[in-house]
């Protein structure tokens, strides 16, 4: 019996730990499913810019990790954290979330959280056109994989390395780094055909030798066949392969098939095809062309950023006067101070001098007191009280003379420390007069900056149009008003064949960057509107043009709009904005990204059938989330429901009744964005 009741403990023990374990799988198989969709949704909402979900996933993604000891995975989304506040939010919080990484990882003890801290940091960097920085970070993060985690491919980092190294000419080094790449086993075939490119414009770029092109082209046409599409550098390779061996006509059907949104990098190109071709004037003609597209962006952004910069040298000078001025006050009183103390040195110079005048007259009195005792005790040393009054007498003059040098020492001193004061104080009055000098020149440079800064704002308020139709078919207002003395909001429309171009922008950041960049946008908007192309045409083009050269990471979100006058259509295109409003309904739009961000593009472009009579509101986010001393955001939910109840006004009194609005949800709160509403109906 006890036998059977012991086989029965065995068979339930058994059973126990196999449920255990199946729980746990379970378990962890539900785990890692998790793991998968918050990583899906962290980049998801990471291209799409949506930062209330981007962190909330980032953050159950770095709980998970954590509790799922998953340590490649936690710092992932911790970096991305990071390089998502540098890019979108502030540089300064970015860094601090770096920082963070990389003192959480020595605690930790965690070499890849290391490897991470410093990855993030050479991207911030390298944004902030902070080559050296960032390039230094690429290689200790490069050191990191190839001590702890070689299994892990460092190719990426690489290629980061060889855009660097390129931005800064340095051929040499970028065909370093490509062999890197080609040499590693873990490469991706993606990796190693974009190495492929750097290497064929790098030859290109040196004008190398026929033969040494040709072969770095068949082993990039080679891996391309592998991989199965071209990357991004395809077109350039095959443009300078065709001009190298003279073939102009499948030169000149490259550049035919360069889309048409892509309007300077087309004319830049032919201008390079006709200038192999011995062609001097059409190469001339088509670079005209170009510089004409080229300089209506550039020769602003040239005399803004001047502008700028001049603007934070004159800020900087001041500061450092006033810094100047505090540090020769504080000289000024430490030398007080050191005459004080002399002065008081000298005080008791002339106090211990009274001291020995006091002790001599009482050795005095006592040599007095002596010779009465003797004269009343013994009368027969008469000679010897004659004596001691001689010697009294003595003593007395002794006395007298050594008064008198005392007076006299006193007397000198006294002078010379009347001179000195009188000197030190004519010193320290000069001194005092040139410090009230470099603060009247401090106080003047500061208001010419102030100046400045007002009529950079005029300057800006007055690249946006103000003046609107007022016809029996469109009624169109907007209005717009910066956060700080100029920001990065911007708005305009132009009439053109009885057709209205317009659009709404929001420049990420604020400020002087901001509003450079603001006014490049405006001006290239204006322009691309002069060449009649469609709303989705004018976004690839901005795009393609904006995010040359833009080591920042600056972008823009844009809403353009072509309303038809006599038909009513509505074409439109909205590039990473807030969704418009018609009739009081959110339009459901196409995701496209902001503008600037990454070159090559292909924006959608959406249709509306008749808008005739139908109120349309375009904004920037200012609007909907601006905030009041309790942080309460005006919300989409109140700016629908404004808009509903006031669908009979006309465009002028919507955009008015709404800015009183918002100011009353604020209530004197300082405003946290620049704000910006235009708002149109066709009759």
């Amino acid at each position: 019996m006890s036998r059977n009741i012991f086989y029965k403990r065995i068979i339930t023990s058994v059973l126990l730990l196999l449920w255990a374990s199946l729980s746990c799988m379970a378990q962890a198989k539900a785990d890692t499913a998790s793991l998968v969709k918050l990583r899906k949704d962290m980049y998801y909402h990471y291209s799409k810019r949506n930062d209330k979900e981007f962190f909330a996933a980032t953050e159950s993604l770095k709980k998970l990790a954590k509790a799922m000891r998953n340590e490649k995975d936690y710092y992932k989304a911790y970096g991305n954290q990071a390089i998502y506040t540098s890019t979108y939010i502030s540089r300064g919080k970015g860094i601090d979330l770096a920082k963070a990484i990389y003192k959480e990882a020595e605690q930790e003890n965690s070499y890849y959280g290391l490897y991470t801290a410093d990855f993030v940091m050479g991207t911030i960097y390298t944004g902030m056109a902070q080559l050296d920085d960032g390039l230094n970070r690429y290689k200790d993060a490069i050191e990191l994989l190839k001590k702890h985690y070689p299994e892990e491919s460092a190719s990426p980092t690489y290629l980061a390395i060889c855009k660097i190294k390129r931005a800064q000419n340095k051929y040499d080094k970028v065909e370093e780094y490509v062999s890197k790449v080609l040499a590693d086993p873990k490469a991706t075939m993606q990796h190693r055909l974009t190495a492929m490119s750097y290497r064929c414009m790098n030859l290109a770029s040196r004008k190398a030798t026929t033969e040494e092109c040709d072969k770095a082209y068949a082993e990039r046409e080679k891996l391309k066949a592998e991989y199965g599409h071209d990357d991004n550098f395809g077109y350039i390779i095959d443009f300078d392969h065709a001009v190298l061996h003279r073939d102009f006509d499948k030169a000149k059907q490259i550049i035919d098939h360069v889309p048409n949104r892509q309007l300077t990098t087309k004319m830049q190109y032919y201008s390079k095809l006709y200038y192999a071709m011995e062609d001097y004037k059409q190469a001339y003609h088509f670079m005209n062309r170009y510089w004409h597209l080229f300089d209506s962006v550039n020769s602003e952004r040239i005399r803004t950023t001047s502008l700028d910069f001049g603007m934070m040298l004159d800020k900087v000078h001041a500061e450092n006067e006033a810094k100047n001025l505090r540090l020769l006050n504080e000289k000024l009183r430490m030398e007080d101070m050191a005459d004080e103390l002399r002065h008081r040195k000298m005080q008791e110079q002339a106090l211990s001098m009274s001291l020995e005048n006091e002790k001599m007259r009482r050795h005095e009195m006592e040599a007095l007191r002596m010779s009465d005792s003797l004269m009343a005790n013994n009368k027969d040393l008469q000679l010897s009280e004659y004596r001691s009054q001689i010697l009294a007498h003595e003593n007395e003059r002794r006395t007298d003379r050594i008064k008198w040098l005392a007076s006299a020492v006193l007397v000198v001193l006294a002078f010379f420390f009347t001179v000195f004061y009188a000197n030190m104080r004519r010193i320290k009055l000069q001194q005092l007069k040139a410090a009230y000098d470099k603060l009247e020149e401090t106080t003047a440079a500061k208001e010419r900056i102030e100046s400045e800064l007002r009529i950079a704002r005029e300057i800006q308020m007055s690249m946006v149009p103000h003046d609107f139709p007022n016809s029996q078919t469109l009624d169109i207002y907007a209005h717009m008003r910066p956060a700080k003395e100029v920001g990065g909001d911007l708005y305009d429309f132009v009439l053109i064949d009885n057709k209205l171009y317009f659009c709404v922008g929001d420049v990420s950041g604020k400020g002087v960057p901001a509003a450079l960049f603001m006014s490049m946008s405006a001006r290239l908007f204006r322009t691309l509107c002069n060449y009649r192309l469609t709303p989705a045409q004018i976004a690839t083009s901005m795009n393609n043009e904006l995010a040359q050269n833009n080591d920042n990471g600056m972008f823009v979100t844009m809403f353009i709009g072509l309303l038809s006058i006599k038909s009513g259509m509505l074409e439109f295109c909205n590039a990473g904005h807030n969704p418009p409003v018609l009739d009081g309904n959110f339009i459901d739009m196409e995701p496209n990204a902001p503008i600037g961000l990454w070159e090559g593009l292909e924006y959608e472009e959406q249709t509306l059938g008749n808008i005739s009579g139908k109120q349309l509101f375009v904004y920037s986010d200012g609007l909907n989330e601006a905030e009041n001393a309790n942080h309460d955001q005006y919300s989409d939910e109140r700016l629908q429901e404004f808009i509903r109840k006031h669908l009979t006004l006309g465009s002028h009194q919507l955009i008015d009744s709404l800015e009183q609005d918002v100011e009353t949800h604020v209530n004197g709160a300082d405003p946290s964005d620049d704000l910006t509403m235009l708002c149109i109906r066709k009759r």
